[in-house]
């Protein structure tokens, strides 16, 4: 019976799927089914600068109800002042309780100073890892490439400084270099490279004249650019690569794990199936194993990656190429 036991950043796991980041991790009876399930990790819902923000400045708001018509208003309420992010520190404190499985934390910050200190606090909490969620969208037309990578760095290195559990960094594909990030963020000490932070878009709609904000599930064919880089990585950097995005089946598993990937994060299949889907994921890339004769996952792992290729320029290019004669 072929072994599924996986490591991430050090990390010891029962199965290379990870639950990715996502509101499935809101409540408590989610994260225990994960378990039961037989995900080899979770990452819990992110905490999100902007969220505090948003909260304290509403707080604030409220607190100062009538002071416009009412001196005496301003006393309406006791000083307060916003707890920050404790709400979501308790309930990683809360989830890390009630499960034994490897639970990783989610950090999505804007300012250097939120970036390290709420990493700091994240790590205390108890958390196995922590996974630094780099979405961002760049509209300063003042910005060139080399700044945006340079302040990557900075909150990374800043990061690693704060914490000593393992972190990892969730991309975006559309650095002008990849593979040069890649490799920059492992130099600096970064355990672990998810590959992709899922770029979400929004929609018009033509009738309302108005922009339409939805939560599109992930589809089996966005897989295919984080199983390129996973393949094109693998070998080339240190740190483990976690596949992220368009991941539906257990050979979608397979795929990432030939292309060398350490493990795999799966959220929509479970938004589409239900959070027991993690059982058959895993049932099927046992059967594949047992059939193909594979003992564990490392005597396949990276099999097809560019590394193991012995034209290290067919794989980058001539796919390409190939792919565009097909259609002549």
């Amino acid at each position: 019976m072929a072994a599924l036991a996986a490591e991430y950043m050090g990390i010891k796991m029962s199965s290379p799927v990870m639950v990715a980041a996502c509101s499935l991790s809101g409540r408590i009876d989610n994260i225990k089914r994960a378990e039961a399930a037989g995900a080899g990790a979770l990452v819990i819902k992110s905490l999100f600068e902007e969220q505090v923000l948003a909260e304290s400045l509403k707080l604030e708001s409220d607190r100062r109800v009538g002071a416009d018509h009412f001196a005496e208003s301003l006393t309406y309420f006791p000083p307060l002042e916003h707890a920050g992010p404790r709400e979501h520190l308790m309930w990683v404190e809360k989830s890390r309780k009630a499960v034994k499985m490897p639970l990783l934390a989610s950090l999505n910050a804007v300012t250097p100073a939120a970036w390290s200190g709420y990493a700091r606090q994240l790590a205390e909490a108890g958390v196995d890892g922590l996974e630094l969620n780099t979405y961002a969208v760049q509209t300063d037309t003042r910005r060139t490439g080399s700044d945006v990578e340079a302040e990557l760095y900075e909150m990374a290195r800043n990061v690693l400084s704060e914490v000593s559990i393992p972190v990892a960094v969730k991309l975006m594909p559309f650095y002008t270099s990849l593979v040069n990030v890649a490799d920059a963020l492992d130099r600096l000490g970064v355990k672990g490279l998810v590959l992709f932070n899922r770029f979400l878009q929004p929609d018009i709609d033509p009738e309302g004249e108005s922009f339409r904000n939805a939560m599109d599930l992930s589809q089996p064919e966005e897989t295919r650019l984080p199983l390129r880089y996973v393949a094109l990585l693998h070998g080339r950097v240190k740190a483990d690569l976690a596949a992220n995005t368009g991941v539906q089946t257990g050979l979608d598993v397979v795929k990432h794990i030939l292309a060398g990937a350490a493990v795999v994060q799966v959220a929509s299949a479970l938004y589409s199936g239900k959070i027991e889907r993690l059982q058959s994921l895993n049932d099927e890339v046992g059967q594949w194993m047992d059939r193909k004769g594979y003992a564990c996952l490392s005597d396949f792992r990276g099999k097809l990656s560019q590394e193991d290729l012995a034209d290290r320029f067919a794989f980058e290019r001539a796919q390409y190429v190939e792919l565009l004669l097909q259609q002549t």
